[in-house]
């Protein structure tokens, strides 16, 4: 009981100490040798330990991954990195159409800030969209990342517009074609080389981009590039 109301008086000025953190101070401040499971136990009888709440994640249903069924209806945008050896960290944001699977806009830069991400944004705009973003009726697709989730970014989407879906919660699939674009782009560009300068890391992302559209075989579409399959698109609206 002596040990009991030591722990009660240590326990009055401070309320979140746990038994390990009590133990020790007994043993500093008072010169108790006492071990761990001894003090747990008496904490746990005397209803002296911390009264944690416990959080339970508020988890929406999990949302299948929208299907396309036109170009531009459905675009997503993601960002990864990779490292160059004379400059550090590099970061590349891309915007990939989920139809065609044509990469419609990139952006390169070596801080992941929200203006890289809208660069890559205004190039997809530029490429594909000719009428201009407001006629197409386009979907993008984002993580719930600071940039993409910034006021910026909303502000830029609402005025180009452009309906903003973010991912669920838990819900690995929900940006699923965009980010196995990412991982394509590291098997074939990052894992298999080393960057000693940013010139060379720019010149083979634009060399792969452009091989990716024009001649990288896609399962999905048949094994035809991406463009190949958006010009068999656009003869067949036209015959």
């Amino acid at each position: 009981m002596v040990i009991v109301e030591k722990i009660k008086r240590i326990k009055e000025k401070h309320l979140f100490w746990g038994y390990r953190r009590v133990r020790a101070f007994l043993r500093k401040k008072h010169g108790l040798l006492v071990g761990k499971k001894l003090i747990r136990r008496l904490m746990k009888e005397h209803d002296l330990n911390v009264q944690r709440k416990r959080y339970k994640a508020k988890r929406t249903p999990m949302r299948s991954k929208p299907r396309p069924e036109r170009k531009n209806e459905w675009w997503g945008s993601d960002m990864t990195k990779f490292y160059v050896n004379t400059v550090g960290w590099v970061y590349l944001v891309v915007v990939l159409d989920w139809y065609t699977k044509q990469v419609v806009g990139y952006s390169l830069g070596l801080r992941p800030t929200t203006d890289l991400w809208l660069e890559a944004l205004h190039m997809g705009v530029a490429n594909a969209c000719p009428l201009g973003s407001r006629s197409y009726g386009i979907n993008l697709m984002t993580d719930n990342g600071s940039q993409p989730t910034s006021k910026k970014y909303k502000s830029v989407i609402e005025d180009l517009g452009i309906n903003h879906v973010t991912t669920s919660y838990s819900n690995p699939k929900g940006n699923a074609d965009t980010e196995r674009w990412c991982r394509t782009f590291k098997e074939e560009v990052i894992w298999p080389q080393e960057f000693y300068a940013w010139d060379e890391a720019e010149c083979e992302i634009n060399q792969f981009v452009k091989f990716y559209n024009e001649d990288y075989p896609h399962s999905t579409l048949n094994n035809m590039s991406p463009n190949e399959f958006d010009k068999n698109l656009i003869e067949a609206q036209a015959a």
